[in-house]
């Protein structure tokens, strides 16, 4: 997980973008985890799987509760495990909603089909976010390539378009031998623009052997093979700026808007968001990082919190944004080509203008002194013993009873 940050070219300049304001009680999303069990396995995944995880009705309502104290947030991930593995997943939704929340389903989707979505849907689900890439142990599609998983992708886009109402995210983890893939996943979902609102590109973590640390829960050393996320063969370690390179394959005139540092390093792209705008013939440019501080900032004048997840109306409106031209560049340099295509043919005014988030995720990362470098206003935090804490270490939370301290090898903490 060591390695150096340093930018690709001047795009991926943080001072350049948007910091997005979000902080530990002030943030966009929170994360529930009704239960940690799961019905297949992902390689790299966080979480341990726990078939005995289910949490009652009771106690998800107070974990929403408490969040609720702890957190101001437009929305809510319900996630674990595979949240449609528990059996009372549509009234968890009904919680979450009742609450004030945009309820957002982190699934893989497997089993899904459109009765449920529609039970869902009647529940008050917002959207779902869904997790599909090769190396998951998927029924029906071990072996795969990310470029003939699309078809799967395309085949949850069309449900949840169907329905109707409702937001439809994916999240993909990137691995060292699937980077030179991420061109055929981001041309998919350009494609796809008028019913794929965001998706996620999550470069690979995991704990190797041959780090120089030692990991400490208090006095006791940690079995590295105890956590979820080790391996024990060492790997390619990716960088934001690694899968932004890619995407530039795909659509060489993409440009990020806004970023998450880290809590060491502040101007690493810990989570670097980008927005695209065009329609589902072309795409024209991206809004740029004055649109995005507008965008955030008047949801929080008017709501009382920052936005997660526009509405999909927000979406169908999107040509509304041409008018922050007058202050943003990028948005200038989309409306000329935009015009240009309506020149070009005239059919294009009648044509839907719709947006589309791009976002790359580097998740925490070990510096060489042995520091660990999180996500600065992570969007992920859940709740732990009435606390918040990061879904991304919740596991070492639940096992260990706390987050591991790193040291170099052969010493001690506080050495």
């Amino acid at each position: 997980m060591i390695k150096n940050d340093s930018p690709v070219d001047g795009r991926t300049d943080p001072l350049s973008l948007f910091r997005m304001p979000w902080s530990a009680s002030d943030n966009a999303m929170t994360w529930l985890e009704p239960t940690r069990r799961c019905n297949i396995t992902c390689d790299a995944c966080f979480a341990t799987n726990d078939p005995h995880s289910e949490k009652p009705l009771s106690q998800i309502e107070d974990e929403v509760a408490a969040m609720k104290r702890l957190r101001r947030s437009d929305g809510m991930f319900i996630a674990g495990g595979e949240p449609l593995t528990h059996p009372r997943i549509a009234e968890i939704v009904r919680i979450v909603k009742s609450h004030g929340y945009k309820p957002v389903l982190v699934t893989n989707g497997v089993g899904l089909t459109p009765e449920w979505l529609s039970d869902l849907k009647k529940a008050g689900l917002f959207g779902f976010t869904f997790h599909v890439d090769s190396h998951q142990s998927r029924p029906g599609w071990k072996g795969k390539s990310e470029k003939e998983l699309n078809t799967l992708r395309q085949d949850l886009a069309d449900m949840v378009h169907q329905a109707g109402g409702m937001v439809c995210g994916f999240n993909v983890t990137v691995f060292p031998d699937t980077l030179a893939d991420m061109p055929d996943v981001v041309s998919w979902a350009l494609r796809n623009i008028d019913r794929v609102q965001s998706y996620t590109l999550t470069a690979l973590r995991l704990l190797v052997p041959e780090l120089p640390f030692d990991f400490y829960a208090g006095t006791r050393k940690i079995d590295l093979s105890e956590t979820a996320y080790y391996s024990p063969e060492p790997y390619r370690r990716l960088m934001s700026e690694d899968i932004y390179a890619e995407v530039l394959k795909a659509m060489p005139d993409f440009r990020l808007c806004a970023f998450l540092g880290g809590t060491t390093r502040p101007n690493a792209l810990k989570l670097a968001m980008g927005t695209r705008i065009g329609t589902t013939r072309e795409t024209f440019g991206n809004i740029g990082p004055k649109s995005m501080e507008l965008l955030q900032a008047a949801h929080h004048w008017f709501r009382g919190r920052y936005l997660a997840f526009p509405r999909p109306s927000f979406s169908r409106r999107s040509a509304l944004l041409f008018l922050f031209a007058v202050f943003d560049r990028e948005i200038r340099r989309a409306l000329r080509h935009y015009l240009g295509a309506v020149l070009r043919d005239p059919r294009n005014l009648a044509r839907r203008i719709y947006t589309q988030s791009l976002n790359i995720e580097q998740a925490f990362d070990i510096l060489p002194n042995g520091e660990q470098d999180h996500c600065d206003g992570c969007p992920n935090k859940t709740l732990w013993q009435d606390r918040l804490v990061s879904a991304c270490v919740l596991d070492s939370y639940l096992k260990f009873g706390m987050q591991a301290v790193i040291v170099p090898k052969g010493s001690e903490p506080g050495e």
